[in-house]
């Protein structure tokens, strides 16, 4: 049963607060995520389901796939159900993923400059001029513009709104987002390096360090390995297990791959590994006929939607990565680490300008290109052979630092519920 505390009134009315956490939950695969967050920390949680209908071909059913993982294991509710009628009194969002599409004067005058001046600017190519000298194309989206703008949901339904992390694989150039300042009160943030950025952004933020949760109390490398050599059929027991986490690369509407151009490579390694790939989730979606083409090539593929990444990344003895998510988190885990860049110039200048921090760790591991095949194999045998775990320690002190206080975090949240 709902809880009420009191009544929130405002110019719209009097809603009902529940005094109690909640977490606002818009993919999959933040499940694992936020479960291992609030498992630590919070009491008596409630997931509120985004069961939104978005444009995005990548988010097709995500409403449907959450509640079926949720279903039986946590108290939730729906979005649609609960807007404009209750509100909690804590509420944690990644952020920006949730949102209505609405009509302002400011937006349709965005939209008016994008489409009248914007695509001039495009047609006489000075939107390249404009980012080289001050850093933006000054294009406002041209003529691919929306009247629309995005409001964000989070103060609908929370009284106190705090930011949640998805990962350190952030660009220096933009984070944080300038319109969080109106959205969130409180900022949970990995490590010092999004701590700085947000207080660099943002002085009197409110910030709190709480370390990669996801990842804490991860099971035994043995025990992992088990669990997931059980769930995946055809993998050798007797063979090393190489991870490979492609992500989602994307500029605009170009989806950038970097998957099939490295997969003749990869598959060499399957006379001595095991190879076992995890598509990025949005691609799975996108483009579902991938997980046949790999399966196709010999390689192993996992295509659960709840996966539990801490069980998966503990049991690879080596991790290949691009970009992204998965480069920060083999860090965290303490992982080997070897990158592949992709063959797209255009994609590695565009993220190189908007400086991520996974470009930065592209300093400290081993990094190939495609024509590189033969020395990255040589690489991840003697990765493989390797057993001084000093460097995957350094790393992780490098990018995260000393573990965090949870019974702090914990006391923390209790009073923010009680005052």
């Amino acid at each position: 049963m709902w809880m009420y505390k009191y009544f929130f009134c405002n110019f719209r009315g009097c809603m009902k607060v529940i005094n109690k956490p909640a977490v606002l939950i818009s993919w999959p695969r933040e499940l694992d995520m936020f479960l291992a967050f609030v498992d630590k920390i919070l009491d008596n949680v409630v997931f509120v389901v985004d069961d939104f209908i978005y444009d995005e071909d990548e988010r097709f059913e995500n409403g449907k796939n959450i509640i079926g993982l949720l279903d039986g294991k946590v108290e939730y509710v729906l979005l649609s159900e609960v807007l404009g009628k209750v509100k909690y009194k804590i509420l944690l969002s990644t952020g920006g993923q949730t949102y209505q599409r609405k009509i302002t004067f400011y937006s349709y005058c965005k939209y008016f400059y994008a489409i009248y001046i914007g695509s001039l600017i495009e047609y006489f190519k000075l939107s390249k001029l404009f980012l080289k000298s001050i850093g933006r194309p000054l294009t406002g989206g041209g003529m691919r513009a929306d009247k629309f703008y995005k409001h964000s949901i989070e103060r609908e339904i929370g009284i106190k709104v705090i930011k949640y992390p998805k990962g350190l694989d952030i660009n220096k150039d933009r984070y944080p987002d300038d319109q969080w300042k109106d959205i969130f009160d409180i900022y949970l943030c990995h490590s010092d390096i999004d701590y700085g950025l947000i207080k660099n952004k943002f002085p009197k933020a409110e910030c709190l360090k709480i370390g990669y949760p996801r990842y804490n109390d991860a099971p035994s490398i043995e025990d992992a390995k088990k669990d997931i050599y059980n769930e995946i059929k055809g993998i050798d027991a007797e063979k090393p297990l190489l991870l490979w986490m492609p992500t989602f690369n994307r500029i605009q509407d170009e989806i950038i791959d970097n998957i099939e151009v490295w997969v003749p490579i990869v598959g060499k390694l399957l006379k001595d590994y095991n190879v076992l790939i995890s598509v990025h989730p949005k691609l799975a979606v996108i483009n579902p006929k991938i997980l046949t083409y790999l399966s196709e090539t010999g390689l192993l593929v996992d295509a659960e939607k709840g996966r539990n990444l801490r069980v998966l990344y503990q049991s690879a003895d080596l991790v290949l990565a691009d970009y992204g998510g998965p480069v920060l988190s083999s860090i965290y885990m303490k992982k080997k680490l070897v990158l592949l860049n992709s063959p797209s110039k255009k994609y590695a200048n565009w993220r190189k300008k908007r400086m991520y921090i996974d470009d930065d760790v592209r300093n400290d591991v081993h990094v190939f290109n495609v024509s590189d095949g033969t020395a990255l194999i040589e690489q991840i045998n003697a990765s493989i052979q390797d057993k001084d775990s000093l460097k995957t320690n350094r790393l992780k002190e490098k990018y995260f630092g000393k573990d965090c206080n949870y019974e702090e975090l914990r006391e923390i949240f209790n009073n923010l519920l009680s005052v």
